[in-house]
């Protein structure tokens, strides 16, 4: 079967009971489950045997295996969020003799401190590089594991994701690449060279802001077993129905994302035609910095996320954000909805503010999560917003 086709209907096994079959999966939300057969003549519980619900589920199974379908890779596994699978991913690697972590520099926020607590507990050492990426390819082989962002958090600056696998292949280092900006439609890290695909599900995948999640997908049966049980230990499993609704919401998934991707274009062209905005980050338009690497890693589509700066500072934006009526402050992105956020008071906040200004995270930028209403609509309401400014 294609692609689309493996991840919309895979992971359902049926009853078999011709009068009681539902074409939808159902949720079991069931805590314990019966001991199987010869269960108790061998080692248990193993990957996909069901037992326990901080173990596994069946929801959680098959979404896992339409997941890794999606993603291109052998296996999947489901988390209670995204910084969820990037912390037991951390530490299964730091027990597995990982030493020395290269972080992007620009990079989600949480991401950041959460490297910087595993360094302060373990001894592990961290080291943040990037943009410019050269300096990004220069510690590749120093390190034991490299973590980018298919497309960086918030302005969307696109690494050189082949090169970086290049290195990692010549040295042995393994790559994790963060692809919830990009998701699997538009890139697929581990067909590229990736170790690990993590994803924030809670985003694009999922789509409809009503679930918190995450996902780690990889295409070494090795890796699987012992992530599970790091997984197992720290109770950090998705719950079936998280599990149900972002397997409903993935198989919408590719016309969501295209939709979106054409209606974020138009935003961002506009936006740069507005003389009170400053500058524009959107991977789709000819002037952002990696415009030429996005259009060669990328399937064509660069996203919904759409960052702007306007002057004024604090003032001006608080302005701007008070006048919006239909685009809605929040946080997070990928929805249905058209929202908007601050970096500088949300997801970057930790940073100093003049690292803050050196990664372009100045205080007049907005990030724009470009939803599915009409784009008209959208437009005119930054339009009246930004004649406040």
């Amino acid at each position: 079967m294609g692609w689309v086709t493996r991840w919309v209907r895979g992971g359902w096994r049926p009853s078999k009971d011709p009068a009681r079959e539902p074409v939808v999966p159902p949720v079991s939300v069931s805590a314990i489950y019966v001991h199987p057969p010869g269960s108790f003549e061998r080692e248990y519980p193993r990957v996909g045997d069901l037992k326990y619900g901080r173990e596994n589920n069946p929801t959680v199974l098959g979404f896992e295996e339409a997941l890794a379908s999606l993603e291109e890779g052998r296996w999947a596994l489901a988390f209670n969020s995204g910084m969820a699978a990037l912390s037991t991913l951390v530490f299964y690697e730091i027990a597995r003799g990982a030493r020395r972590i290269l972080l992007e520099r620009l990079t989600y926020g949480s991401t950041r401190s959460l490297l910087e607590m595993v360094s302060s507990i373990t001894g592990v050492e961290v080291r943040l590089a990037g943009p410019p990426w050269e300096s990004l390819l220069d510690l590749v082989c120093w390190s034991d594991l490299v973590i980018v962002e298919s497309m960086a958090n918030p302005t969307l600056r696109v690494p050189p994701l082949s090169e970086v696998y290049g290195e990692a292949r010549s040295c042995g280092a393994r790559v994790v690449v963060d692809n919830t900006f990009a998701t699997p439609v538009a890139y697929r890290p581990l067909e590229g060279g990736a170790r690990y695909s993590l994803e924030s599900l809670t985003k694009y995948i999922s789509g409809h802001n009503d679930v918190v999640g995450g996902s780690i997908s990889g295409g070494f049966d090795d890796d699987l077993e012992p992530l599970w049980n790091m997984r197992k230990i720290m109770g950090t499993i998705m719950q079936p129905i998280d599990a149900y609704l972002a397997w409903r919401g993935m198989k919408t998934l590719k016309p969501r994302f295209e939709a979106q991707s054409k209606a974020a274009l138009e935003v961002a062209e506009w936006l740069e035609s507005r003389e009170k905005v400053k500058r524009v980050y959107y991977p789709g338009l000819p002037s952002h910095p990696d415009h030429e690497l996005a259009r060669k890693e990328l399937n064509g589509l660069y996203g919904a996320v759409v960052s702007f700066e306007i002057g004024g500072g604090r003032g001006e934006v608080f302005r701007l954000l008070s006048r919006l009526k239909l685009v809605t402050p929040s946080p997070s992105f990928g929805g249905v909805e058209t929202i908007i956020s601050y970096p500088a008071i949300s997801s970057h906040s930790n940073l100093d503010p003049v690292e803050r200004a050196e990664l372009g995270i100045t205080e007049g930028l907005l990030r724009l999560s470009v939803g599915l209403e009409d784009v008209a609509d959208v437009i005119s309401d930054l339009s009246q917003a930004l004649s406040a400014i």
